[in-house]
């Protein structure tokens, strides 16, 4: 009798989620995502602005028009797959772009930042998908590992505060700063950082960006310490919001560091916004 090898309890969570996945999105969109050029597309017609005129010019503003065409045809597939649905369906795109040649998805790359880039501001939504497909698709080589978090706090606070800010509400300007205080105070304790908030002047995405590139020098450890600090933030009120969720994604894609199972087995309609 042959048995087939039991899976893992990483590989059932997987499964199950992307059945979820598959049967809550259409049929169309589904077999988009199995064919890596039409899959590339969907990964940048995701982040397409509602109001035609805005659409037209991130359509004109990708290089190569055989790119932006592809991006055009399948954007209707993408309107109205709420944002809590992203990442995952780009999750899915990456595995069948992945296959395509360097230069390919290397135009691809190109797209997207030209669509997020084309009205000249980065939303933290834009941020997390591009941090997300440049640590799939771009070529970088492995850090040495030598820092701890006590040398990188700067950075470490960094990312603690962005995780922070994304997981309060800005319409309950009152409640939003104990929030975000108890969220800063509940990661930094678990990383033995100091807990100050820092004003939102500072906290850039360009910072974000630079802070997450230092951080991937962490030894192992202390990197599933950093996941561990941030994830304490994040659940700190007992809700995961939408940001904070993709924010936990890139964090562990840019390095190379498993997420809790709690955050890995998320149904992405749970969510709050």
């Amino acid at each position: 009798m042959n048995l087939e090898p039991q899976k893992t309890t990483s590989e059932i969570r997987t499964h199950s989620g992307v059945a979820r996945l598959l049967a809550s999105i259409p049929q169309e969109l589904v077999d988009a995502l199995r064919d890596p050029d039409r899959a590339g597309g969907v990964m940048a017609a995701l982040l397409l602005a509602e109001p035609e005129a805005a659409r037209e010019n991130q359509l004109r503003a990708i290089p190569g028009r055989a790119v932006a065409e592809r991006v055009r045809a399948v954007a209707p597939l993408t309107r109205g797959l709420g944002l809590a649905y992203h990442l995952p369906v780009i999750d899915l795109a990456l595995a069948a772009v992945k296959r395509l040649q360097p230069g390919a998805k290397l135009e691809i790359l190109a797209a997207i930042e030209a669509v997020i880039n084309a009205d000249r501001r980065v939303s933290l939504h834009e941020f997390v998908v591009l941090a997300l497909v440049r640590s799939q698709l771009s070529e970088r080589p492995k850090p040495v590992e030598t820092k701890r978090i006590a040398e990188l706090r700067a950075e470490a606070a960094t990312v603690l505060a962005l995780v922070a800010y994304a997981g309060t509400r800005a319409d309950t300007t009152g409640a939003r700063d104990a929030a975000l205080q108890a969220a800063i105070r509940a990661g930094a304790a678990a990383l033995g950082i100091p807990d100050s908030v820092p004003s939102p002047a500072t906290l850039t995405l360009d910072a974000a960006s630079h802070s997450l590139d230092a951080l991937r020098s962490l030894v192992p450890m202390q990197k599933g310490l950093l996941v561990q600090g941030l994830f304490a933030a994040v659940t700190n009120d007992g809700t995961i919001r939408v940001g904070e969720a993709g924010l936990m994604r890139v964090v562990g894609a840019v390095l190379d560091c498993p997420l809790p199972p709690l955050l890995e087995a998320l149904d992405p309609g749970s969510l709050a916004a």
